[in-house]
């Protein structure tokens, strides 16, 4: 049993490890697609000592940059209005140090939002109250039917110990 659990630790720790790895290597986007005018966050990191990074890609406008912060760079950014759908690269450049790092990554556009649109009022129904389902007095009467017979029941049982 020691030796299971010694060899699960061993590969979750090797596989965290990898996918830690693997995650700082290029650039994340948040999220992964988007459709022309909707915002992304880039996040990128920094091997090196540098002051920033500045991203550039052909699917959004200017070149925005972040400041490095524990060797990582965060800055939202939006996909550039009448972008065409399909694949872009995009590339941070670590700079202000002694760092040339560059880091690369994608990022998908589609054609159109990826949410629905509502159109019209909400569809809730035509109002009003649930209609009746019979009269409340069949219901008063019922639960008083069922009140006497547990406490005739009740009286019953203590009945038969009184006797015994």
């Amino acid at each position: 049993m020691r030796l299971l659990m010694t060899i699960g630790l061993t590969v979750s720790a090797l596989a965290l490890c990898a996918g830690t790895a693997g995650a700082s290597a290029g650039i994340e986007a948040v999220p992964e697609t988007a459709a022309p005018g909707d915002s992304v966050t880039l996040r990128a990191p920094c091997e090196g000592p540098a002051e920033r990074l500045e991203f550039t890609s052909r699917a959004f406008q200017g070149v925005p940059s972040a400041e490095v912060v524990g060797g990582t760079g965060t800055v939202p950014v939006v996909v550039a209005p009448g972008t065409q759908p399909g694949v872009y690269g995009i590339m941070a450049e670590c700079a202000g140090g002694s760092s040339t790092e560059t880091v690369e990554g994608e990022l998908t556009v589609v054609r159109g939002p990826l949410t629905p649109t509502p159109f019209g009022a909400p569809q809730t129904g035509g109002g009003g109250a649930a209609p009746e389902s019979g009269p409340p007095l069949l219901a008063t009467v019922s639960g008083a039917a069922l009140l006497a017979l547990g406490a005739a029941a009740a009286a019953y049982r203590r009945l038969l110990r009184r006797a015994a």
